[in-house]
């Protein structure tokens, strides 16, 4: 049985976004309009120009088909902010993105406030310097931007009916699981998954978080885990941060 989200259903429905891109004008439009016809998976992301963030995006926006045609739902992204928002569109997600300029969702995510991932504040800034210096592989990303707020994903009932799934980001490197999302898409839509594709959604999820643990921004964290270890005194242990 899925577990019951945290997110309460009132706190997202009236949420006021901008729809902003492919549009002659930006228009407002509120949150439960976008599902009101159909079930819809939501994703919340930090930023767009996060390497990361875009290949999740990627990674959900390759089952498309499965969750749009196959099950007659609808996907849809947030951003707090529209810095680099186009390019992801148009090379990673290929679907609607909408601006929450009051960070709402980012705040319900939060039961009420805006979380967001401390550890930067632990990674010296001689490290920056460096790691934007860093050649990346894969995905490509920038650094533009506040990559500071967490977020997360929500798969919302078609109308009225509330949050069927909820997935909480509480780190950086804490991702949804495209396998998890694809299986709540399943009970809400009431159309079966292939086991394959699971499966396949499984293995690209534990690819990414180890590329994830891998990468600099990954190494760096540890780093700076370590640093906090070493300095704290003995009888006071400090906890890491969790990737």
């Amino acid at each position: 049985m899925a577990a019951v989200p945290n997110t309460e259903y009132k706190d997202i429905k009236d949420i006021s976004l901008t729809d902003f891109l492919d549009v002659e004008t930006e228009q407002t439009v509120v949150a439960h309009d976008i599902w009101k016809d159909k079930a819809t998976v939501v994703i919340v992301i930090r930023r767009p120009g996060c390497q990361f963030c875009r290949e999740e995006a990627n990674i959900l926006d390759g089952y498309r088909n499965t969750i749009e045609k196959s099950m007659g739902m609808k996907m849809v992204c947030i951003v707090h902010e529209k810095e680099g928002a186009d390019i992801f569109q148009k090379e990673f997600w290929h679907g609607k993105v909408y601006h929450d300029p009051a960070k709402a969702f980012y705040k319900a995510l939060g039961g009420g406030h805006l979380r967001t991932g401390g550890w930067e504040q632990l990674i010296r800034p001689s490290f920056w310097v460096n790691l934007v210096r860093n050649k990346r592989s894969g995905v490509q990303g920038n650094f533009e931007g506040d990559g500071s707020i967490l977020g997360g994903l929500y798969v919302v009932h078609a109308g009225d009916k509330g949050i069927a799934y909820e997935y909480i980001e509480k780190v950086w490197g804490d991702i949804a699981s495209a396998q998890k999302v694809l299986e709540a898409c399943s009970r809400v839509s009431g159309v079966a998954v292939d086991e394959a594709a699971l499966a396949k959604a499984g293995e690209e999820h534990e690819n990414l978080h180890e590329r994830m643990a891998n990468s600099s921004i990954g190494q760096a964290k540890q780093a700076a885990a370590q640093d906090v270890l070493d300095a704290a005194p003995s009888t006071a242990p400090v906890q890491p941060p969790t990737l």
